[in-house]
This record gives structure tokens, sequence and C-alpha cells, in this order.
């Protein structure tokens, strides 16, 4: 593993972004997960800057959305509808390639258990981005002793479909973002603490992972 540290989150986001695209570039096809969160903002808008400016084509690349809410009446998956408008609609993806955890003609549990074989059957993940948030959870994952399968998980009353430690320690290369005071008590409990202490921590374990992270969410370590 690796671990990076930068002066700030827009940084931080360039750096995620240079590695994702040279991934992409290096593969004559790539499979990307990908993680939704505030923190990654920074990533999504380098990523853009580097297809507007032609440096960087998605056209082989697969895209596996990392968590969704459970299906509601209304039928909207919010996760991916955020992701359209931070990523997807200023890029050239599209809906061929990419794969929602979603569906409202099952029952959640056999949704998880596809969407977690065919990442697999794709050969897992080429690279992975995901986000630290301030409770440490793995994606939608709060708890230490987390499923490592893909599962549905809930959080303050509301239900997700979340990719599991199964799907990331199979990734080639995850990348974990951290960003802001409110991390670091996160981030330090995930590189320095028990791997029993938070789902995140698991992936020191992982040689291909890399951390990167801003001065303030680093600054316990």
């Amino acid at each position: 593993m690796s671990v990076l540290i930068y002066r700030d989150n827009k940084t931080v986001g360039a750096c995620a972004a240079t590695i994702i695209a040279a991934q992409i570039l290096s593969e004559s096809i790539c499979t990307v997960g990908v993680d939704y969160h505030e923190t990654l903002l920074p990533v999504f808008d380098s990523l853009s800057a580097m297809t507007e400016n032609g440096l960087l084509a998605w056209n082989d690349t697969k895209i596996y959305q990392l968590f969704e809410f459970l299906p509601d009446e209304s039928g909207e998956q919010r996760i991916a509808n955020l992701l359209g408008k931070a990523l997807f609609s200023k890029t050239d993806i599209s809906e061929k390639q990419y794969v929602v955890p979603f569906s409202a003609d099952r029952a959640p549990e056999q949704t998880a258990q596809a969407f977690e074989e065919s990442i697999l059957n794709d050969g897992g993940l080429d690279i992975a981005l995901v986000a630290v948030r301030h409770d440490g959870s793995l994606l939608m994952d709060q708890s230490a002793d987390c499923d490592p399968a893909s599962h549905v998980e809930t959080i303050d009353g509301d239900s997700f479909l979340t990719a599991g430690l199964n799907v990331l320690m199979h990734c080639k290369h995850p990348i974990i973002v951290a960003a802001g005071k409110n991390a670091a008590g996160a981030v330090k409990a995930m590189l320095k603490g028990s791997i029993t202490e938070t789902p995140l921590a698991a992936l020191r374990l992982h040689p291909g992972a890399t951390f990167i992270l801003d001065e303030e969410a680093a600054e316990l370590l």
C-alpha cells in the first residue's frame, strides 16, 4: 500500500483523477468502481476536465456504481442521478457502460449477489474510487464486523445496496480518498488502528491500495 498526503482536497482530487486516467489509458478494456461522496467531487471535476480537453476517453471503460438506495415507489436511482450530474453528463460515458446495483424486479439480496457476481465475472475491478466518511464506514457499511459480500444495509432509516469488502479486496488498485478535519479520526483508525476497528482498515492489507489524504485529514497520523 502507499499513502500520499497533499495540501488540500483540490490537489487530492487531481492526484486521484490522474491515477484513474492512467489506468484507463493503459488498459484496452478497463473496469472502474465508483463511490459517491462530496469528498470525491474534485476527483470528478478533474476527470471531467481531462475528458473535455481530449486527454481521456471512456469508450472501453465499464463503470460499476458501488452503492445505491433500494428502489422506492418512484423508482428513482438517487445516487446514479448525482453521479450523472457530477461526472457522466460531462464525459462520453454511455448508459450501456454503467452498472447500478438497483432492481425493482427482484429481491434486494438477489440483486446484491448478482451485482457482485457480475464484477467478479469481469475479473474484478481494475481500479476503485472510495471516499473516507467521518464515521469510518466502508461505502454504506458502518459496522466493524461488516459483511464482506455485497449486501443490503440500513442507516438512519434509509436502506442501501452496497458493495462489500470482497469487491475492494479483489480490485487491482483501490484508491481511498480522505479530506477535511471531519475525516481525521476515521483516517487515524483506518491507518493506525486495529483492522477490526473499522472496515476501511482492512484495506491496509491490500498491496495495491493507495490512500490519498489532504493535510487536514492526515493531522492525527
